[in-house]
């Protein structure tokens, strides 16, 4: 009789293969996981910048300059008050002939304190 050939993989094969399936699944989940936190980040300095550059307009659109400060907290990305996620401090500095502005806005992302400012100076 003559010896029969067995057609298919061998256990070591399959396992070696799983083995690499499975180093690959694990690296396109870290980037996704970072590319997720990165695009998280991007959106919340973006919505920064704009709650900043709303309040130095206001600021700009004031009649006389008087020297003032402030805090808004809790401001959610349109600027309401409420449940968002935002600090917003603004100070202006009288001068002879301008007024010098400063905004911040802080927020925490992922237990790391982040902030934005903007600075600007307006004519009197």
């Amino acid at each position: 009789m003559a010896p029969r050939k067995e057609a298919g993989f061998t256990m070591i094969e399959v396992m070696v293969a799983m083995l690499i399936t499975a180093i690959a699944v694990i690296g396109i989940v870290a980037l996704f996981m970072t590319q997720s936190n990165a695009s998280s980040l991007s959106r919340h300095q973006t919505e920064a910048t704009v709650l900043a550059e709303d309040k130095i307009e206001k600021l700009r659109t004031l009649g006389a300059a008087t020297a003032q400060s402030g805090t808004d907290n809790n401001l959610n990305e349109k600027g309401v008050t409420g449940s968002g996620i935002y600090t917003r401090t603004w100070t202006e500095t009288v001068g002879t002939n301008f007024a010098d502005i400063t905004v911040t806005v802080s927020w925490s992302e992922n237990g790391v304190a982040k902030s934005v400012p903007i600075r600007a100076r307006r004519n009197l």
